[in-house]
């Protein structure tokens, strides 16, 4: 019987430690009452209200003097403790951020019932009640913090523990952890790719940043409630409030006063002209959207008819609308065979430092040029610099490919108080909807653009939705239930402008003249359903939690449909080039030279084909 009450000592232990509160999307308020010399004061009626939408949550302190209020939304609140033959002590302006509990300590004065003190000074500085290391990012930081992309995440490289490399915040380590050791949420619910997870600062919601209230960042010592990740990232939807609030915004961004990039003006200027050969890329952003909040009002009949039903203190809304609209230009360096190689003439420098010259038509197996291969390599520009290649048979031309980028965002929240705090409790219910509209065409970003300009692009588009309700209960003084369940479905498409059907030829060497990218794409769906629920008794304060996630994905994938026919020869088709017939030359000149000779002539190296047997 002992053996049997140590292990399910240890199992309650692990479970209450380990069971997964997920996704913190509130705060907590906790803290002692004492009188003056220092004794605790049990039995004291301590009132929690949220300044703006006037919600209120009433606990009495316990033996110990303690008192605690979990599940509160961020914003603003204000305590009160009421205790016979003492001050009503008040605490105002008590700032509670997501995934973060605000320690107070409150000393009664001796006093009527009906005398109050206003307390200041209670609230700690210093975190007593939680190893973790959590920073939050509140609604002024957001906004005023420079954000070119307007993605709240990008403010996450501004936290300690984190290593940005290359300046993209998306693919961040926390402490040298792999990018999918960090868990996302948004309002409780999976915001993470779930199908391509490498990015660790990825939202596929695309959270607005208009309408982001915080989001808090846990680096390290990430509690139990946490349920995944090694590190958390919390995002809280704005709410509405007793008030009306509004807001329009507009942002503009113009390549007029910037510099050209210096690879740019490496590659030289139009002799003719002047100007440089390729010209500062066009950047004209436009980013536009507006926001309005407050209480629900709507018709009802009352005794005396007609009548109009407030949401003071009640019921709230917040809707926002984000839009952005890009023309762009993305610079690119492809590389390509320089007029004298596309006639079959090769040059190199040979041993003795000179300039070596040879014909390959008349040193290899065929001496003539392929009307197939040299139509496409013809259709491609001739090399205007030397940044790639090797600057005798191949070079670089470089240009400015055109594009748009658009994306809509829109978010909707509802709040309702379902009933005032009694004797047996309070019920709170919660709803959060996001859609996002993207497209990107062509798709720079993934580098799936035509090679050339007037051939055949792919762009990117998609439509993403994550919804979420939640219903927050409190029983009672001492319990709060939290039951969440919330949906991401997130469409990416990848498509060519126009199906192929001819066969794809793989050059060797240069930029292939074809966008031999093929249509893709995935739907992954995420449904969640999550429950916490808290208890307070005495000096302890016991927590449990469940977490359930059903992850799918739908792919398709048209990659290498299309026949595709390699160039450069093999042991059974040679190109007859060798060593001997290249002037003070070496092997590496022999390969360089195959390369450009297989284009030229066409010669065989492979083929291949997929075939999808379903779709």
């Amino acid at each position: 019987m002992k053996k049997f009450t140590k292990i399910f000592m240890v199992g309650l232990a692990l479970f209450v430690f380990q069971a997964a509160i997920y996704a913190q999307t509130s705060g907590s308020i906790a803290g002692a009452v004492t009188d003056p010399n220092g004794a605790v004061v049990a039995g004291a009626t301590v009132t929690v209200k949220n300044i703006n939408t006037g919600f209120e949550r009433t606990t009495t302190s316990g033996d110990a003097g303690r008192f605690v209020f979990t599940a509160l939304q961020p914003g603003v609140y204000s305590v009160t403790v009421e205790s016979s033959g003492f001050k009503k002590a008040l605490v105002p302006d008590i700032a509670v951020s997501v995934s973060k509990q605000e320690e107070l300590s409150i000393a009664l004065q001796i006093g009527l019932g009906g005398e109050s003190v206003t307390v200041t000074g209670a609230q700690e500085m210093i975190n007593t009640s939680s190893p973790s290391i959590t920073n939050v990012i509140n609604t002024k930081q957001v906004v005023d913090l420079p954000l070119p992309t307007r993605d709240p995440l990008g403010l996450a490289a501004l936290q300690a523990g984190i290593a940005v490399i290359g300046g993209d915040t998306r693919g961040a380590s926390v402490g040298g952890l792999r990018q999918t050791a960090v868990n996302v949420t948004q309002d409780g619910i999976s915001a993470m790719d779930n199908f391509v997870k490498t990015s660790s600062f990825f939202a596929i919601s695309a959270p607005s940043l208009n309408s982001t209230a915080e989001f808090s960042i846990t680096t390290g010592t990430v509690g139990s409630e946490a349920g995944r990740g090694a590190a958390q990232v919390n995002m809280v939807t704005k709410g509405g409030a007793n008030d009306f609030h509004g807001g329009v915004f507009y942002l503009h961004r113009n390549e007029a006063l910037n510099a050209n990039t210096w690879f740019n003006n490496w590659a030289g200027t139009n002799p003719t002209t002047g100007a440089p050969v390729t010209p500062r890329a066009r950047q004209r952003q436009n980013f536009y959207g507006f926001d309005f909040s407050g209480p629900i009002y709507f018709p009802a009949f009352g005794e005396g008819g007609p009548e109009l039903w407030s949401g003071k203190d009640r019921a709230f809304f917040f809707f926002s609308y984000e839009g952005f609209r890009e023309n762009f230009q993305a610079t690119r360096n492809r590389t390509v065979l320089t007029p004298e190689a596309r006639t079959g003439i090769f040059r190199y420098t040979g041993t003795t430092g000179a300039l070596q010259s040879v014909n390959l038509l008349t040193l290899g197996t065929f001496g003539t040029l392929n009307p197939l291969t040299m139509a496409r390599i013809n259709a491609t520009p001739v090399p205007n610099n030397t940044l790639v290649g090797d600057g005798f048979n191949t070079a670089g031309y470089q240009y400015n490919v055109p594009g748009v980028d658009k994306n809509d965002k829109y978010v909707f929240r509802y709040d309702h108080q379902l009933a005032k705090d009694t004797a047996v409790g309070s019920h709170k219910l919660e709803f959060v909807f996001n859609r996002a509209v993207f497209l990107l065409k062509p798709d720079t970003f993934n580098g799936i653009e035509s090679p050339f300009l007037g051939g055949t692009d792919a762009f990117q588009s998609s439509k993403r939705y994550l919804v979420t309700g939640a219903v927050v209960s409190n029983f009672g003084s001492s319990m709060t239930n939290v039951f969440r369940v919330g949906r991401q479905w997130a469409p990416v498409a990848f498509l060519r402008d126009s199906s192929s059907t001819t066969d794809y030829i793989g050059f060797s060497g240069i930029t292939n003249p074809q966008n031999q990218f093929q249509s893709q794409g995935r739907e992954s769906i995420v449904d969640q359903y999550s429950d916490n629920f808290s208890i307070s008794k005495g000096n302890h304060f016991f927590r449990f939690g469940g977490d359930w996630q059903k992850v799918f994905a739908r792919t398709f994938n048209d990659f290498g449909i299309v026949k595709t026919i390699s160039l450069g020869g093999n042991s059974s088709n040679p190109n007859g080039l060798l060593l001997s017939q290249f002037p003070n030359g070496v092997n590496a000149n022999v390969s360089a030279a195959s390369a450009v000779y297989g284009n030229i002539v066409g010669l065989l190296a492979s083929a291949s084909a997929t075939f999808n047997v379903s779709t």
